[in-house]
């Protein structure tokens, strides 16, 4: 049956980027699975502290992105309610009996994440296509959760850059006096805020953090909108300090020698994207107070 599981996750989505984490107590680690030795980039192991296998097996629960039972006794039935209701991609396979079966039995189609087929499946006898049945199924409440929290649809997100850009681009155009060396001060970090967002996904990994993936598409956009915020932020408060920047011929000399600022700006905010936007989204634009004080006085 491991072998089947493993064929069928290679089968369902081969990537580097999606592999089968190993989590075990310190004291207690497990033997090799068969295919550790044939796919090892498949499997990451990760320890963790304490010699209970309670510990590891509670908290690898919280970073799975879904959930197969087979068997099981009571702490699986636990794990596999805990995950019905936080709609996480379950399959209990009904087949094997233990907990999975009780799990199974509390299914509901069109309540819980997984449908009528999903539910269907869990409970059919294990055959040579069942591993890639099972891992087509669990993709599938994965995108079905996405849609239903809202995901970002792709065209939003190209509307959205092509907005920003347009936008951006009036600044060089009419400010800059469309000079190459003040378009590239504002496209640096632009693209340099989308790199940062691009890396981010890698660091979280690299760190061990792992959170929700965010489309691709969406997260590079909002590098570039988080980075050309922060450049024209940074460009805004050097020449609210210092006007004589840009006045005559001095426009051209100070972008050139800005730009090399603008990209470590921009970078860090697309890689910060979802702090920069927390803080933007933190501002009090108008600041209400003095009405307030006033109308209070009345």
């Amino acid at each position: 049956m491991e072998t089947d599981v493993v064929r069928g996750f290679v089968a369902g989505k081969p990537s580097k980027d999606h592999v089968i984490v190993k989590c075990y107590s310190e004291d207690q680690k497990p033997p090799l699975f068969v295919e550790e030795v044939t796919h090892t980039r498949l499997f990451e192991p990760q320890a963790v502290k304490g010699a209970e296998w309670e510990i590891a097996f509670y908290r690898s629960i919280t970073r799975a992105d879904g959930l197969i039972i087979i068997g099981g006794a009571n702490a699986t039935g636990i794990v596999g309610q805990v995950a019905i209701g936080s709609r996480m991609p379950i399959l209990a396979l009904a087949e094997f009996g233990g907990a999975a079966k009780k799990v199974w039995n509390t299914l509901s189609a069109g309540e819980d994440l997984p449908n009528r087929d999903d539910i269907n499946l869990m409970a059919k006898p294990w055959t040579d296509g069942s591993a890639t049945a099972c891992v087509d199924a669990l993709l599938a409440q994965h995108q079905r959760r996405r849609l239903a929290e809202g995901a970002p649809s792709p065209v939003f997100s190209i509307v959205a850059a092509v907005l920003f850009l347009a936008a951006l681009a009036i600044v060089p155009l009419v400010w800059g006096q469309n000079a190459f060396a003040v378009w590239m001060l504002f496209l640096a970090p632009l693209l340099a805020g989308g790199a940062g967002a691009a890396i981010r996904p890698m660091i979280d990994r690299l760190r061990g953090a792992q959170g929700v993936a965010p489309a691709v598409l969406a997260t590079v956009v909002l590098g570039l909108v988080a980075g050309g915020i922060a450049g024209v932020l940074f460009v805004t408060a050097q020449l609210t300090a210092d006007p004589q920047l840009i006045a005559g011929t001095n426009v051209v000399s100070y972008a050139q020698r800005t730009i090399p600022f603008a990209v470590g700006i921009g970078f860090v905010a697309g890689l910060t994207s979802d702090a920069v936007f927390g803080k933007l989204l933190g501002q009090d634009v108008v600041h209400v107070s003095g009405i307030r004080s006033y109308s209070s006085r009345e």
